[in-house]
């Protein structure tokens, strides 16, 4: 445990010395307004609804690429210049791994929180937080309904951006694991956006059938099935921590081979 542990403490303090990781959140700031446009210069009535429109544009999934960036290629790369081998040898295969899962997973949930948040703080120079009518539904239907309902927009944005970011964490880390197998980083960067549209075209007719199972609906705060702000956050944090130890378990067989 403790050589996990300082395996990630390690690894988060590189990440914000990390230029990939800037780029990722001023990628996804420029993807969001390019969504939220509707082709004629205009981004909705308030903040809220730039936000929630930009979220629901098909161009969104490009900031599950963008999100990926900063760590997606981390084993190829380790591997490739011996570093892998090195950590390994300092501490356990199986600690490396679930370590390095981890702080991809955490890179892009602060990718996308960052970003999402930093959009909404742009947009707010001129527009109003807050529509009559996507304030009325978001605290009649959606998440986090305390944080509108008492003024703190930006708290709001930042747990948005965070529930999509658990969403873009399991997709980076899905490119991880196919970044071994895969030499091409362009084809790894887009594994996120291939594998959200499996997830949501192939689940139609199976998984997705129920709202608890749709990727669209657990990571979204827009709805929240069970009318509760901690099951709603705490189920899409369970999907994350079901992924991490999957994909790390997949991680360490294939690592056995490459090392």
């Amino acid at each position: 445990m403790k050589k996990r542990q300082a395996y990630v403490r390690t690894e988060v303090g590189r990440l914000f010395g990390k230029k990939e990781f800037y780029f990722s959140v001023s990628g996804i700031v420029l993807i969001l307004f390019l969504s939220a446009n509707d082709g004629m210069g205009h981004m909705g009535d308030s903040v809220l609804a730039a936000v929630l429109l930009s979220s629901y544009d098909a161009g969104f999934l490009l900031t599950f690429s963008l999100a990926a960036i900063p760590y997606a290629t981390a084993f190829t790369e380790e591997l490739e210049y011996n570093y892998a081998r090195y950590l390994v040898i300092r501490g356990n295969l199986r600690s490396y791994v679930f370590s390095k899962m981890l702080v991809i997973f955490i890179s892009s949930v602060l990718a996308m929180g960052i970003g999402i948040t930093c959009f909404a703080v742009c947009c707010a120079v001129n527009m109003p937080w807050l529509d009559e009518g996507m304030a009325e539904y978001i605290l009649q239907f959606g998440g986090y309904r305390y944080f509108l309902a008492h003024g703190h927009y930006l708290l709001w944005f930042l747990l948005y951006g965070i529930q999509w970011g658990m969403l873009a964490g399991i997709l980076s880390m899905a490119a991880a694991f196919c970044s071994l197998f895969l030499s091409n980083k362009l084809l790894v960067y887009s594994v996120p956006v291939l594998l959200y549209q499996v997830l949501t075209e192939f689940g139609a007719d199976s998984f997705r059938r129920a709202a608890a199972f749709d990727p669209r609906v657990i990571f979204d705060a827009r709805y929240n099935i069970w009318n509760s702000d901690f099951k709603m956050f705490t189920w899409a944090l369970a999907q994350g921590g079901a992924a991490w130890l999957l994909l790390g378990l997949a991680g360490i067989w294939q690592l056995k081979r490459r090392i």
